[in-house]
């Protein structure tokens, strides 16, 4: 296939016909800076994309006093090759926005540039009770998705290291003990992961290294049932990236609806959190699917509970429609409702 790829462009420059230049895996995984380039207004913008136009220039940024040029040459390749290194790249910023759908606070995640911030994702973030209400992003076409390196979460100075701390699977185990009861077998014992970081954007939506990073915070997850986040919603995840064709990004948003209750060891309903009384647990996680004009295309709703056997009723926001995938129907994976995306009020 490599040697297929060299005889096509050889072709190409032969033949004078100018070809793109495709970023490949290799690329993304080892370059340690920030893919950029000027959009139509002369504007500098973050690529998104695996494919670059011929004759297109990238300003690949370390940090704003050290930007490499390269440009896609006729013949497919960049005058300045890739991968590049950088030994301290810029890291994405927090900043506070403000959004018409947003009740809370809106938090910007991306890059000051120039003096323009160059958006990767927004939260509305309700603070003081500690959950994040939506998480969106642009979710663009790709053919492969890079191995993402390891990171800690970063807390923003948002959250408080107690809460972060909150999410260790000891500490889940001792709050379902002293809201359940010594006797509760919902968290079976402290080794067991139940519970985990439920990101809202997922890394896998974006493809270059530093904004599959960036999504790695606390203002971008949910307290979600591992199996779940395993199971049928990585299934749609992994689905609704598949749909994204090359001309046409989507917007996703995702978010959390309503509270879990559990019973307590004396049958007593009592809401599961994980941090005082706040990192509420979710009941219901979603995903709404827009195409660039903001119209609703698919809205997938996760029941949020691993302990109720029999599919729920869904919620009077949901009005539900055949799924576009086949999920599985049981509580470990996540019973999953499709929803008519017009009349679907998140």
């Amino acid at each position: 296939m490599k040697y297929f790829a060299q005889i096509l462009t050889l072709f190409f420059y032969v033949m004078g016909v100018q070809a793109d230049c495709q970023i490949t895996k290799n690329m993304v995984e080892n370059t340690k800076r920030i893919f950029t380039y000027r959009n139509a207004r002369g504007a500098v913008a973050l690529l998104r994309t695996e494919r670059v136009p011929h004759g297109m220039k990238l300003y690949m940024v370390c940090t704003e006093r050290d930007v490499v040029e390269t440009q896609c040459q006729d013949n497919g390749r960049f005058t300045e090759p890739l991968p590049m290194s950088c030994d301290e790249p810029m890291k994405p910023s927090v900043m506070q926005g403000r959004d018409s759908h947003c009740t809370k606070t809106l938090y910007i995640v991306g890059y000051m540039m120039q003096g323009q911030q160059l958006e990767l994702f927004r939260t509305c973030y309700d603070r003081p009770n500690g959950r994040a209400l939506y998480s969106q992003s642009d979710v663009h076409y790709k053919s492969y998705i890079p191995m993402r390196q390891m990171v800690d979460f970063e807390m923003d100075q948002i959250i408080t290291p107690a809460q972060a701390a909150a999410y260790k699977k000891g500490k889940i185990y001792a709050k379902f003990k002293r809201i359940f009861g010594n006797t509760q077998t919902y968290v079976p014992n402290p080794l067991n992961v139940v519970i985990n970081r439920g990101h809202l954007v997922a890394s896998a939506d974006f493809l270059f290294a530093d904004q599959m990073v960036s999504t790695f915070r606390y203002i971008n997850v949910v307290p979600q049932f591992k199996s779940i986040n395993d199971g049928n919603w990585k299934r749609i995840e992994n689905w609704v990236r598949s749909r994204v064709n090359a001309q046409k990004p989507y917007r996703i948003r995702t978010g959390a609806i309503d509270d879990l209750s559990l019973r307590d060891q004396n049958g007593n309903l009592k809401r599961v959190s994980l941090y005082d009384s706040t990192l509420n647990v979710p009941k219901w996680i979603y995903k709404s699917v827009f195409d660039t004009q903001g119209n609703g295309i698919y809205v997938f709703l996760s029941y949020n509970n691993i302990f109720e056997s029999r599919r729920p009723p869904p919620p009077s926001t949901c009005q539900p429609v055949e799924c576009p995938l086949i999920l599985e129907n049981n509580p470990n994976d996540g019973f999953i409702f499709c929803c008519n995306p017009t009349n679907f009020r998140y």
